[in-house]
């Protein structure tokens, strides 16, 4: 068990001012894929639209049908646990697998594209050691960051 204090949890916050705010965010996130999108669809090197589209909605999907659900429930089970470590280290833990499946989402384009490619400068390198390195140094983070909290806590 942690000898470190837990904060009381907070309710979430609302009002005007919040609102707002939150709106001029989803706002600007909307605009911001918008124009992605339409500036992709209008490149004039783009042949493959319907690819394109393929892709994008088949990404969205696989992220919030798959990804997103495993993420959620493995931190809901986590977070739920009476025995195990403590909060703050699930937290932790959990913050890595995000960031760990977000790395690997961004490299999931490279990693399933067929390979030889007909122009060998295209997808030079090996992206499977990559996302293997971006998995390690998310894990040493997360040691480093229990290792040292832990130690602030005793």
């Amino acid at each position: 068990m942690s000898t470190a204090i837990e904060p009381e949890p907070v309710a979430p916050r609302t009002g005007p001012v919040v609102r707002a705010v939150r709106l001029v965010l989803g706002a600007a996130g909307s605009a911001g894929i918008g124009w992605g999108v339409a500036g992709a669809w209008d490149d004039p090197f783009l042949t493959e639209r319907v690819g394109l589209a393929e892709w994008l909605i088949g990404g969205l999907l696989l992220h919030d049908a798959v990804f997103a659900v495993v993420v959620f429930a493995v931190g809901a089970t986590a977070m739920r646990l009476r025995r195990g470590p403590a909060p703050w280290v699930r937290r932790t833990v959990l913050g890595g697998l995000a960031v760990g499946v977000a790395g690997t989402l961004i490299a999931l384009p490279a990693l399933l594209r067929p390979l030889p490619t007909q122009n060998p400068s295209v997808l030079p390198l090996d992206y499977g050691r990559g996302l293997a390195i971006v998995w390690a140094a998310v894990w040493v983070g997360v040691g480093v960051v229990l290792v040292v909290r832990g130690r602030r806590s005793k």
